[in-house]
């Protein structure tokens, strides 16, 4: 093994040279030179020598005196002696302080070469134990890691068999899934029947109060396109500016996704992560991974089983009451299926009918209009008369006006597309409003966030106004005592956003999952059809409409149309 360094110490050039030329170079080793034994003790002090080759007798510091200052060193530097006068005693010497070899100038090329390969013969040996000895203890590391993994998921599939608790087994594939690939956070996440988010099944290292509300949108997520594609995912952990999104508000440095498969059907996520870490999960991560998730999975399925079966058992026992069980869960399906029908003909229906009872209802309103306009001039004008009459004409118009928008609303052929300002048609709805409830000594203050570089869009202008409208009515019924409503425009991609808010007294869960039914009451508020016909308005433009609330919190509409 050539491609040592030889640090050759000689007095004398022409040794040197010969050296050099004939011996080391043709034969792949590095060399190094010194004039005399203190130059030499100065480079083995501060390079890396493989062996020396030292005449015996030189100017300062001769070869013994070379050798002795090593060993006082601590130096263990192969070293071989060269001289053209020895002696028994010289050479006796010179073995004594550790000389590897001992020759007379002038030599061969064939005996320098044999004395170099036979001095370091040692030190390769040594070299090469050393090697050997840490590969060994890297393997046995490895083997010891790898034992250590075949134990945990050992444990695992006899908890998988053994175990009926399907807590405590996902919760204990979660922990070696953490524990395995090192990772600060564990999860399981399976699919919602009924939503078709992924909701936490089982946490490790999760803030227990955030794992309890921990949901994921399946189109906006990493998990999510694990389960539709199928295919595990690894991203991250390449430096600590990585940063990758789980979920609206929560980010993490690395992540290593697999699916749960039942058969050929994807259940849920095998999820682990490094929140605070830029540490990348490798393929041994993910084949750990992709075990664990099929014991999740076998899990899961004797979960199921077994619950199924523990149900078919019970239901034995209950023969005398099955009948009864399946009439009761048979209603109540085709009562929720009614829900759900009246839910969305209602709009149908509704357009389908307006034009009919708006036909029915204009002429009777406008007879009462009129024969309201000569019994006030017909009776004596006393304030009680006249405050009595202007109630009923109020009434009346608010009735006409609501025929309107149901003729409006039906005749979608009707609408009237063109460029407005978004603005301006809020200002003028507000403007409306405002006027139609002076009288009543009004305690809502409106502020504007308007972005006065809004584009124009494409709209029908009236319908529009008539939608903003409903909504405002909404925000002051919901705050009788007085508030603040804000609406803020803005442009947001391809599309203008308008966002109105109130301080009003909120919606509860249940009024917000209905707001937008027509004829809904929750018994104690009617929304009439107020809010569906604004949402036919916005989707009839290819726009959308949100809501968020909380009771005493107000409520908050948020409009999203093309520009």
């Amino acid at each position: 093994m050539a491609g040592e360094t030889v640090l050759v110490v000689d007095n004398r050039e022409d040794s040197i040279k010969f050296l050099r030329t004939y011996v080391l170079e043709p034969n792949g080793y590095k060399m190094l030179e010194a004039t005399d034994g203190a130059d030499a003790l100065k480079i083995a002090l501060s390079k890396k020598v493989d062996l020396i080759i030292s005449d015996l007798v030189m100017p300062r510091m001769g070869g013994l005196e070379l050798l002795e200052a090593l060993n006082h060193r601590g130096i263990d530097t192969p070293t071989i002696l060269m001289t053209f006068h020895g002696s028994e005693g010289t050479a006796v010497r010179a073995f004594r302080l550790g000389a590897r070899d001992y020759i007379i100038k002038p030599f061969a090329i064939d005996e320098m070469l044999t004395a170099i390969d036979k001095a370091l013969t040692e030190a390769r040996l040594r070299q090469e134990r050393d090697t050997l000895t840490q590969t060994v203890l890297k393997v046995n590391q490895q083997l010891e890691s790898r034992m250590q993994e075949l134990r945990f998921l050992y444990g695992i599939g006899r908890s998988v068999t053994s175990l009926r608790d399907i807590e405590q087994i996902l919760n204990r594939i979660v922990d070696a899934a953490a524990f395995l690939t090192e990772a600060e956070e564990g999860s399981i996440m399976l699919i919602d029947e009924e939503s078709g988010d992924l909701y936490l099944r089982a946490a490790r290292g999760l803030n227990e109060r955030k794992a309890s509300s921990f949901r994921i949108k399946m189109h906006d997520s990493i998990a999510g396109q694990v389960v539709k594609s199928g295919q595990p995912i690894s991203i991250g952990g390449q430096n600590e500016d990585d940063s990758f999104k789980v979920k609206t508000g929560y980010f993490v440095k690395s992540l290593l996704n697999v699916p749960i498969k039942n058969k050929d059907e994807i259940i849920g996520v095998l999820a682990v992560n490094n929140k605070d870490t830029a540490k990348a999960f490798t393929d041994r991560h993910l084949n750990l991974l992709t075990a664990l998730a099929d014991y999740a999975s076998v899990a899961i399925d004797n979960a199921r089983m077994y619950a199924q079966l523990t149900a078919d058992i019970e239901q034995a026992k209950k023969t005398g009451r099955r009948l009864e069980h399946l009439v009761e869960a048979r209603t109540s399906e085709l009562e929720n299926a009614h829900l759900q029908l009246s839910k969305t003909e209602n709009l149908a229906i509704l357009g389908h009918m307006a034009a009919g009872v708006v036909n029915e209802l204009n002429s009777p309103l406008n007879n009462v209009l009129d024969n309201l306009h000569q019994l006030e001039n017909s009776i004596e004008p006393s304030p009680k008369n006249l405050q009595l009459i202007s109630a009923i004409e109020r009434d009346t118009l608010h009735c006409q006006q609501t025929v309107d928008s149901l003729l409006d609303f039906s005749n979608t052929k009707n609408y009237q597309f063109q460029k407005v300002d978004l603005n301006e048609i809020i200002e003028s709805a507000w403007s409306r409003y405002a006027n139609e409830h002076a009288e009543t000594g009004y305690l809502v203050e409106f502020v504007r966030g308007f972005d006065p570089q809004l584009p124009l869009i494409s709209a029908d202008e009236k319908q529009l106004k008539q939608a903003l409208f409903y909504l405002m009515r909404h925000a002051y019924l919901a705050m009788p005592t007085g508030g603040t409503l804000r609406i803020t425009t803005r442009v947001v991609g391809a599309q203008v956003h308008i966002i109105m808010s109130d301080t009003g007294e909120g919606l509860s869960k249940e009024d917000l999952s209905h707001i937008f039914d027509p004829f809904y009451d929750n018994g104690h508020r009617a929304f009439g059809l107020d809010l569906s016909i604004t949402q036919a308005i916005i989707e009839r433009h290819g726009g959308s409409i949100e809501v968020e609330s909380e009771q005493d919190q107000g409520t908050t509409f948020a409009i999203h149309l093309p520009k």
